[in-house]
């Protein structure tokens, strides 16, 4: 077996690295196969720095089929252990028991929810439910998407379209989110994930070619009590172009919310009860290509740091987000050529660390009749796997 990005990093940056802890004993890695032929899996890596076995794979689960193109998890760890994981290409979702992590199980999987499929991202609300951004509200692969409320097992709560009247259908796909309780928001940035030129397109679907050609540059503000959306907002135009397809909401520790763009800009959300609107407060190295070597992915919030992947460096960037207005660069990793693309990244919430995955991206020949997706900002030619750090078991 080949498997897909299996690069990892650990970096200090935010000054941090004097704690004495030990962190999380254990790392899981969310990855498959990346000829598509053995199973995907779910991999649980020893991650105690005293362990004679640090950094190997000590345990792993698969989850009975291939080609589901591994891709985002849950952002922090759930507190019962219970992980949930998008299978993006194959439109599946994998509910992980993790509790005990030598001994990782799949507890269900499911293809779509309520009439929503292709989950994307998920959010814990404070009754330990999961939020779930869906990206089409049909068997294909089409706007709008929408959101669902899941228990902790997957069962359906509720669910709402992410449709506003005001903007085009075409453009609401809901890509990731955040919540704020307490100000009874939730925030969806929209972009299409799009699915890989290898996937078969379900019926319904838009074209491989519509996909890649659709920019996208909105975000959507929701009431959490009704999950219901009540506006969606442009985020602003500058010289740059920072503002295309929008990726990741944070909330910061101060409560106020910024999103990151694919186009590496960094937005702050303002008035969110009121009167919500955007303005940009910094720009990271890089642009927008076809060939997404230069995006910016999965920032994590540690403290009043913001850490963001910067492919084009490649490597990390952290931000002093004190004052959210005018956030400053204090510090840069810069990984070597090996690590390409980093991509997604996961604090130790128990520790100094912070893990990250680079995305491979394979040489495949393009398949006659299918344009091979470009146009995009996500990682499409192969899975990327997602990891989250482990709390010590109780």
């Amino acid at each position: 077996m080949r498997c897909a990005a299996t690069l990892l990093a650990l970096a200090c940056l935010t000054g941090a690295c004097h704690r004495s802890s030990n962190g999380s004993p254990y790392l899981f890695i969310w990855s498959g196969d990346q000829r598509r032929v053995d199973s995907d899996f779910l991999a649980v890596v020893d991650a105690d720095r005293l362990s004679a076995k640090y950094g190997r794979i000590v345990s792993t689960v698969p989850v009975g089929s291939t080609a589901n193109q591994p891709h985002h998890t849950e952002y922090e760890f759930p507190r019962d252990g219970l992980l949930f994981g998008s299978g993006w290409a194959s439109g599946r979702v994998y509910l992980f028991d993790l509790t005990l992590p030598m001994s990782p199980r799949v507890v269900t999987q499911f293809s779509g929810r309520d009439g929503y499929n292709f989950a994307h991202s998920f959010a814990r609300l404070p009754n330990g439910h999961v939020l779930t951004t869906f990206q089409s509200q049909s068997q294909g692969y089409a706007p709008p998407g929408g959101l669902v409320e899941l228990t902790e097992k997957g069962d359906v709560v509720r669910s709402a379209s992410a449709a506003d009247g005001t903007v085009s259908r075409d453009v609401v796909w809901p890509y990731s989110l955040a919540v704020v309780p307490n100000i009874d928001r939730v925030i969806t940035t929209d972009t299409p994930m799009g699915l890989p030129d290898w996937a078969t397109l379900p019926p319904g679907s838009w074209p491989f070619a519509k996909v890649a050609d659709q920019a996208t540059w909105h975000v959507q503000i929701w009431k959490l009590s009704e999950l219901r959306p009540l506006t969606t907002i442009a985020l602003p135009e500058d010289v740059g172009q920072h503002h295309l397809y929008p990726g990741e909401p944070r909330v910061l520790p101060d409560g106020s919310v910024y999103v990151n763009t694919f186009s590496c800009g960094l937005f702050r959300l303002r008035d969110l009860s009121d009167r919500p609107s955007a303005a940009l407060v910094h720009s990271f190295p890089g642009k927008l290509t076809a060939d997404m070597e230069h995006i910016c992915s999965v920032p994590v919030v540690i403290g009043h740091f913001w850490i963001q992947t910067v492919a084009t460096l490649p490597g990390l960037i952290a931000l002093d987000i004190s004052d959210p207005e005018t956030p400053v660069e204090v510090s840069r990793v810069i990984f070597d050529s090996s690590f390409h693309m980093p991509h997604w990244i996961a604090a130790d919430r128990r520790g100094d660390r912070v893990v990250v995955t680079s995305t491979h991206l394979g040489i495949e020949k393009d398949t006659p009749g299918r344009r091979r997706n470009s146009g995009t900002p996500s990682d499409r030619s192969s899975p990327s796997p997602e990891s989250r750090w482990s709390p010590s078991p109780s």
